[in-house]
């Protein structure tokens, strides 16, 4: 429902920028506008940028599908370590170093223990947070009526690019989400890693 009010938002704004540069109430081209003076629309840019906007939306439903592609893959491998992680680093051997006199060594195996356990549980926070971050919006088929069917080529031609244009930003900024959020999961793979060195080396 939220996408599709977003969609119908997006349209409406289409309609307003529209009509300023075409009188749609009468579906009259305005003679003070740049879509005036018989251009056609072979001699307009029109076509240019519908293209730009086909390719950039290509560009952005790629991405998402590989961050998603990518957190999948390192939620498996993540799951896999967590495995290992689970029988060489165990909450119970803690436990016992807990009831022995503290030194630095056994005060740094404590730390790294808990660091692979939060670094894990962080990793995989983020990694399922970038597989199910918002929703894409896409462009509304159920919009299509017999008036959107009937208008002239340019008005029509400039309502999708502009209805475009607001479906590709906000695919870029969903996108620079995914990214955050992907690369904080990297960041917390390294951790846990790191941890778990300095507490089998110990």
């Amino acid at each position: 429902m939220e996408n599709n009010n977003t969609i119908d938002s997006n349209v409406a704004n289409s309609e307003n920028e529209i009509a300023s540069y075409v009188d749609i109430s009468n579906g009259s081209e305005n003679s003070s506008t740049n879509f005036s003076n018989g251009m056609s629309i072979d001699s307009m840019a029109l076509s240019e940028y519908f293209e730009v906007v086909k390719n950039e939306y290509e560009i952005e439903r790629n991405k998402k599908v590989s961050f998603e592609n990518r957190a999948g893959i390192f939620l498996a491998l993540v799951g896999t370590l967590g495995t290992f992680l689970f029988d060489r680093v165990q909450i119970k051997g803690i436990i016992h170093l807990l009831s022995i006199p503290l030194t630095f060594g056994i005060l740094m195996k404590i730390v790294s223990c808990f660091l692979v356990y939060l670094s894990l549980a962080f990793t995989m926070f983020y990694l399922i947070k970038t597989i199910t971050v918002k929703q894409h919006h896409n462009f509304e088929v159920r919009n299509i009526d017999e008036v959107l069917l009937t208008e002239n080529r340019i008005n029509a031609l400039a309502r999708i690019i502009f209805t475009y244009r607001d479906i590709i930003c906000q695919h870029r900024q969903v996108n620079e989400n995914r990214a955050k959020t992907f690369r904080r999961s990297l960041y917390g793979v390294i951790v846990m890693l790191v941890a778990t060195i300095i507490y089998v080396s110990l």
